[in-house]
């Protein structure tokens, strides 16, 4: 499957799984990314999507808005229907599904990974956390924010929120679509102060959605499209880190870095991130000390204290 199907994929299944209500297809056209071209392209996408979910055993419920009338049928997955029970497993297959769980919640879903990892343990197997296990510090937010943000989009709700870029500030938008792209899930939407469209990456939204007007208060441009304003983000350049690293830990930043030994519990690091690097340091939690760049030790800082309030 290809890396662009399988984000197609994953941003239908999460809207399926966040909406209240039943999405018909053109909901799901413009609001998903990855459904392009003509109408008939889109509906031949979208029923080889159905047929993958329902081959991995996700059931899609087909329903409308108003049973009494006939409306365009929508989708939607409860979550009851997402779960399936693992049942025993042996001392490999439990380790497999460590090192499985900690990589999907290191790209993707923090909350529903680190969840993973602790019915791991609890049938036996130990996870290696500073790698592949959870943090107890972490900015992966998409999962708890996402029913709050979906439910801003489909019931067009105007929403506020904080949200960090170089500086810490207060959003005010319009909601247009929610979208996972090259592994990070981003907002898109009017910019109610700016008065133009624009890209939010939900990992920086820090507080929660506040609804700051009733449903239908806006309607969405019907030449809009999630992917026009998308394709545009390039990613941010690499940047020179230096941090302190417990011995024997943070080993996926070491694979790439210079190490020198300090003591018996620390080695010095030099490694190159890029954009995301916020993330990853956090991942670390206590492993890792940063030391520069200083402008980046300070946003850490700022972050930690904002995470401690």
């Amino acid at each position: 499957m290809s890396d662009q199907k399988t984000e197609r994929i994953i941003n239908l299944t999460m809207a399926l799984l966040a909406t209240r209500r039943f999405l018909s297809k053109s909901e799901i056209f413009t609001s998903v990314a990855g459904y392009s071209g003509t109408t008939e392209a889109k509906e031949r996408m979208f029923e080889r999507d159905k047929d993958d979910l329902r081959t991995l055993g996700i059931v899609i419920e087909v329903g409308s808005y108003d049973p009494l009338f006939d409306d365009e049928p929508g989708y939607r997955i409860l979550e009851n229907n997402y779960e399936f029970e693992i049942g025993e497993l042996t001392a490999q297959e439990i380790a497999y599904l460590s090192l499985a769980a900690g990589i999907w919640r290191n790209q993707l879903f923090s909350a529903s990974g680190s969840q993973a990892l602790v019915k791991i343990d609890a049938l036996g197997g130990t996870a290696q956390r500073e790698d592949f296990g959870q943090a107890t510090l972490s900015l992966e937010n998409e999962t708890p924010l996402f029913p709050s943000l979906w439910e801003a989009i489909t019931q067009s709700q105007t929403i506020s929120f904080s949200y960090r870029s170089k500086n810490f500030s207060e959003r005010k938008i319009a909601p247009y679509g929610l979208t996972l792209w090259h592994g990070s899930w981003y907002l898109v939407g009017l910019d109610l102060a700016k008065a133009e469209i624009r890209v939010f990456k939900v990992a920086r939204i820090s507080s929660e959605i506040n609804f700051t007007s009733k449903p239908n208060s806006f309607t969405i441009p019907d030449d809009f499209s999630i992917e026009d304003h998308l394709i545009m983000l390039a990613p941010e350049p690499e940047t020179l880190f230096v941090a302190r690293a417990r011995v024997g830990r943070c080993n996926s930043l070491r694979s790439s870095a210079s190490i020198t030994n300090i003591d018996g519990e620390w080695d010095r690091i030099s490694f190159h991130l890029g954009g995301d690097w916020l993330e990853k340091i956090l991942w670390f939690s206590e492993d890792i000390i940063l030391e520069s760049p200083e402008d980046r030790v300070l946003e850490l800082i700022q972050v930690l204290r904002s995470k401690s309030e």
